[in-house]
């Protein structure tokens, strides 16, 4: 039941995928209506086989790249839906949002039968919220980078993907996400912290994804300072907030899944 959920979340993906570049390709209007109803009705069957999931191995979606990854996949979406309800112009972005989750999903089913058991310190109440914060904090930071990239296209220009907000709107929600991902991690730092306390007795060890954190903390401080102190804006800020994904995804996928760490020690398939 759970592949067979899976696998029709994915499609269901693809198809939203595909109405979307219909959308702005042939600036078809009832592409995109449908196009967000496919990605709606994705999270249902993908949602479901999660909880499948949770409930046979015991733990949440943290312990193999199919539970990380794919997690991560339908936060994305899920955010981006919701986004839509606070702006509705933002329904464009789904030309950059839709095929990074389809290919998530390509990507965590490389473990999808892998299982594996976490220790006890991994139920912890405080790692549970350090992972949602973390999660969400790759999902905005990933939405602000949506947004940056729809700048640029407009700017470079302005008659291209004319389906998109304004640049001025752009260049806002592009800030907003990334203050938001800022105060994500943030949160994020502090709660690993009180779970590190928890379970091995100490705040901090300079362990490489907690020295990776801070530091991708930092910058997207500096970022964020050069647009509210120094007022920059428009294409500055939408390169600079490529530079902050790029520290974002260096944190959430290189360095959980390359470098050895106690963060990654039980981590399967990685």
């Amino acid at each position: 039941m759970q592949s067979v959920l899976f696998w029709f979340a994915t499609t269901l993906y693809a198809v939203s995928t595909l109405l979307f570049f219909v959308w702005i390709g042939f600036r078809k209007e009832g592409a995109s209506t449908w196009a967000v109803r496919a990605a709606a009705s994705g999270l249902v069957p993908h949602a479901m086989t999660l909880a499948l999931r949770w409930k046979e191995v015991g733990h949440g979606p943290f312990s193999t790249r199919y539970e990380v990854i794919s997690s991560n996949a339908m936060l994305l979406v899920g955010i981006f839906l919701l986004a839509m309800v606070w702006a509705k112009s933002l329904k464009s972005l789904g030309i950059f949002i839709m095929p990074i989750a389809f290919l998530g999903m390509g990507w965590s089913v490389s473990t999808f039968g892998v299982k594996a058991d976490v220790p006890i310190i991994f139920k912890s109440y405080w790692l549970y919220l350090h992972i949602g914060f973390a999660k969400a904090f790759g999902v905005t930071a990933l939405l602000a980078a949506a947004c940056a990239a729809a700048f640029l296209v407009r700017s470079r220009n302005p008659k291209r993907l004319s389906k998109l907000p304004s640049r001025l709107r752009l260049d806002l929600y592009s800030h907003q996400f990334l203050l938001v991902s800022f105060l994500c991690l943030g949160v994020m730092i502090v709660a690993g912290s009180l779970w590190a306390r928890q379970s091995w007795g100490r705040y901090w060890a300079w362990d490489p994804i907690e020295t990776s954190s801070l530091v991708t903390w930092l910058v997207f401080g500096v970022v964020l300072h050069f647009r509210v102190i120094h007022r920059w804006s428009a294409r500055r800020m939408a390169w600079l907030t490529f530079v902050a994904l790029a520290f974002a995804l260096a944190t959430v996928y290189v360095v959980v899944l390359v470098v050895p760490s106690i963060h990654n020690a039980y981590m399967v398939g990685r």
